[in-house]
C-alpha cells in the first residue's frame, strides 16, 4: 500500500500531463460508484417565500373556531336587520398577502374598513354589488332578490347609508366570538367601491381571509373578512385551544334576554286563530252548496286558541272592533295545552 504522504515523481507528473483526458474521464466514470444520498426516502417540501408560515396549525384552528362564531353572529344580525331568515357559514379560511386579496374581490365590490379598536390596525370586509343591491332591495321593502344583471354603478347617498348599517352589523358580529381573545369595540371607518380604500393595509402584508357563504331569499352570495398579520400578532398567544376554552365568555341571563330582544323584536311574526275543526265525509263535501252549515267541534263558551307561528301561545274570544273582526286575549296556553286565564297563578309568568 502506498504511503499516504507519498510524493509523485517528475516522470509520473509528465505521464499525467500527456495522458488522454477523455480516456481518464471515461475510466473515472466507470470506476467511481454513484454517491449515496443521505436523504433518500425523505419527502422534500417546497418553501413558498411569498406565503410564509407565520401561524401554527393550532393558531389557525383557533382562528377558525372564532370565525365560525362570527358566521352565526352575521346570520343573526342580518336576520334582525332584514326581517327575514338569513343563513351564513364559514366556507374557507385562507392565508396570503393583501395584494392577492384585492385581486380576488375585484373592482366591483363594496369594501368596508373596520377599526379593530382596541387592537392597533384595521380589518377589511367586502362583498359584491349583487349582494349589496339584494340587501338594499330588502331594506326598501322588496323581497331581497338580485336583479338579472348587476348594476355596475356607484352607490347613491341613501344606498351608502343603508350599506353602512350592514357594515356595522358585520363589525358587531365580531364582538362576541372575539371576546375569547380580546374585548373589541369595532367601528366602521370607511366605505367605498373597489380599490378606493385599499390603502388601509400594505399590499405585501400577510393576511388571513375568512370567506362566508350567505343565503338570503333563496339566493347565495359571498362576504369576506380580511385580517392583517399586524392585528393577529397582538392575539397570537391566546389563539390556542386551551386558551380559547379558558377565555370563553359567559353571559348572564339578562345579557341573553337583551340579545334575544335585539334580534327578535324587529321581526314580524304570523299570528292566527282557529275557530275549530270539523270532519266532513267526502260525499258531503262534494255536494256542499251555498247556505250549508258545517258544525265545528269547538264550543261557544271555550276560548279560541291563538297560534304564534305554529305554536299555540294565547287564548281569547272573538268579537268585533269597528267594522273588523277582533280577538280579545284572555289567557295563556301552557306546555300541556291547558288555558290559564290572566290572573291565575303562573299565567303572568
Amino acid at each position: 500500500m502506498a504511503s499516504e504522504n507519498a510524493v509523485l515523481s517528475q516522470r509520473e507528473i509528465d505521464a499525467l500531463l500527456t495522458a488522454d483526458v477523455s480516456q481518464l474521464e471515461s475510466d473515472a466514470v466507470v470506476a467511481l460508484p454513484p454517491p449515496a444520498r443521505k436523504d433518500a426516502g425523505k419527502r422534500v417540501k417546497l418553501y413558498d417565500f411569498r406565503h410564509p408560515e407565520k401561524l401554527s396549525k393550532e393558531q389557525i384552528r383557533g382562528l377558525q373556531i372564532i370565525q365560525q362564531g362570527v358566521a352565526g353572529a352575521i346570520a343573526a344580525n342580518f336576520s334582525g336587520r332584514l326581517r327575514a331568515p338569513v343563513e351564513a357559514r364559514l366556507s374557507a379560511l385562507e392565508r396570503g398577502i393583501y395584494e392577492e386579496y384585492v385581486n380576488q374581490i375585484g373592482p366591483s365590490s363594496v369594501v368596508i374598513i373596520i377599526d379593530m379598536s382596541p387592537l392597533q390596525g384595521y380589518a377589511v370586509t367586502a362583498f359584491g354589488l349583487d349582494v349589496a343591491f339584494g340587501i338594499i332591495d330588502r331594506l326598501l321593502g322588496g323581497k331581497g332578490k338580485r336583479a338579472a344583471r348587476v348594476m355596475n354603478r356607484d352607490l347613491t347617498d341613501i344606498e351608502t347609508s343603508l350599506i353602512r348599517h350592514i357594515g356595522m352589523d358585520i363589525a358587531r358580529s365580531l364582538i362576541e366570538p372575539w371576546a375569547r381573545v380580546v374585548e373589541l369595540t369595532p367601528d366602521v371607518s370607511e366605505l367605498a367601491l373597489g380599490p378606493q380604500v385599499m390603502h388601509a393595509i400594505q399590499p405585501s402584508e400577510f393576511v388571513i381571509t375568512a370567506w362566508y357563504e350567505v343565503r338570503l331569499a333563496e339566493q347565495t352570495g359571498g362576504i369576506s373578512l380580511c385580517f392583517p398579520l399586524t392585528i393577529l400578532e397582538q392575539i397570537l398567544p391566546k389563539l390556542t385551544g386551551q386558551s380559547l376554552f379558558d377565555n370563553r365568555p359567559s353571559r348572564s341571563v339578562k345579557d341573553e334576554a337583551r340579545v334575544k330582544e335585539e334580534q327578535l323584536m324587529p321581526l314580524s311574526v304570523l299570528v292566527r286563530t282557529m275557530l275549530g275543526d270539523a270532519r266532513v265525509d267526502a260525499t258531503d263535501l262534494a255536494e256542499l252548496a251555498p247556505g250549508d252549515v258545517i258544525v265545528l267541534d269547538h264550543l261557544v263558551s271555550d276560548p279560541l286558541r291563538v297560534l304564534v307561528g305554529n305554536c299555540e301561545r294565547f287564548a281569547g274570544f272573538a268579537g268585533t272592533q269597528g267594522r273588523k273582526l277582533a280577538l280579545q286575549v284572555s289567557g295563556l296556553v301552557d306546555d300541556d295545552g291547558l288555558v290559564r286565564t290572566f290572573g291565575d297563578d303562573g299565567a303572568d309568568e
